[in-house]
């Protein structure tokens, strides 16, 4: 077994083996499923066709057309992996103009046939690149440049809780794809593919463990272990949402769910780059600075700031309510259990000054 072939089935029993895993769990909502099931789908097909590809490369026993159909399958495909990875992400819509443009590519891609554009097959029955082939470059790094750009913002969107390895995994793709691209025909550009979307599936798997499903801020287990691991001066801040039970009394609990998502969007714009935010259940929130934010940050212009916040969703939805704060300091002298008692009291003073 020569070495493509040897790669080429480490990623096909990767990407079978995620398949599976996939199908099968129980811990993946449908979107997601549907993502990646898609997307592990079209990488093992593609590496399929990168192997036929180069077996046919030379070879006098297949017609030249049939070559030139693997090729222009393979190379329409192959960008369409990108739109799977950002469509995990949740920002197909954000970014709809890669559908026409990969598109684009597919009708470049089986023209070439005609036009030589990308590639041709010559007479030997050879793969040939053609004039054309860094405008197929060109389109597989705007759509790897959008995933950098939405690798960041699912990122920040999920406090940057292990948002390392979604890098990573975008950097084992630009890697893969730019030595296939740029440096020969090494045939690893689908191995690092398929780790980058095995990466992307750990990655999401290890974030739905982590985070609330209604506001997609940190949980309860994530609080409750940060409090054991605090060793640096912070501040712990408490947030109560005021007559919440009233509007779930009154309105149902679709409304008031609907209430705490937009709360956990203010508290995100305000306070998103200082700190951890959890929601400890309910209608109950909380604030952990990041090490060395402790005074970097006024709380009274953060009280004023989230109010400004709040006020701009009240225009369109009347029922939006005020939050009450308090805050307490951790600098060694006082438990961590102390700091989040006071952080309550002052939370709870608070509100009762608004009543």
């Amino acid at each position: 077994m020569d070495a493509h072939t040897s790669v080429v089935s480490i990623t096909c029993l990767l990407m079978l083996t995620m398949l599976v895993q996939t199908y099968t769990s129980d811990s993946i909502d449908g979107r997601l499923r549907r993502a990646f099931l898609h997307g592990f789908a079209i990488i093992l097909f593609c590496a399929v066709l990168d192997w036929t590809r180069v077996e046919l490369n030379g070879s006098q026993l297949v017609p030249v057309w049939l070559h030139g159909a693997v090729v222009s399958l393979e190379y329409t495909l192959a960008p369409v992996v990108v739109l799977f990875l950002i469509g995990v992400m949740g920002a197909i819509e954000r970014n709809s103009f890669l559908v026409p443009l990969l598109a684009f590519n597919g009708l470049l891609q089986f023209t070439s046939g005609f036009t030589e554009w990308i590639f041709y097959i010559d007479a030997a029955n050879n793969f040939v690149r053609g004039e054309w082939f860094r405008v197929y470059v060109l389109i597989y790094s705007i759509g790897i440049f959008v995933m950098y750009r939405e690798v960041y913002r699912c990122s920040w969107i999920y406090q940057n809780r292990n948002g390392w390895m979604l890098f990573m995994s975008i950097l084992s793709l630009t890697i893969g794809v730019g030595e296939n691209e740029f440096g020969g025909e090494c045939h690893t550009t689908f191995l690092a593919v398929s780790i980058a979307a095995t990466m992307f599936y750990v990655y999401f798997m290890d974030i739905g463990i982590q985070t609330d499903p209604m506001t997609k801020l940190l949980n309860r287990r994530c609080y409750d272990s940060h409090l054991k691991k605090i060793d640096y001066p912070t501040a712990v801040v408490m947030f109560d949402v005021d007559k919440f039970k009233y509007i779930n009394d009154t309105y149902g609990h679709e409304k008031g769910d609907i209430v705490l998502q937009h709360v956990a969007i203010c508290l995100r714009r305000t306070f998103g780059r200082l700190g951890y935010l959890y929601r400890l259940g309910g209608d109950e929130f909380c604030l952990i600075l990041r090490k060395g934010y402790l005074d970097k940050v006024d709380f009274g212009l953060l009280r004023r700031a989230l109010d400004r916040h709040l006020e701009m969703y009240r225009r369109h939805e009347p029922l939006m309510p005020a939050v009450s704060m308090g805050h307490a300091i951790y600098d060694g002298g006082l438990s961590v259990q102390n700091v989040v008692k006071q952080a309550d009291q002052q939370m709870y003073a608070d509100k009762k000054g608004r009543s």
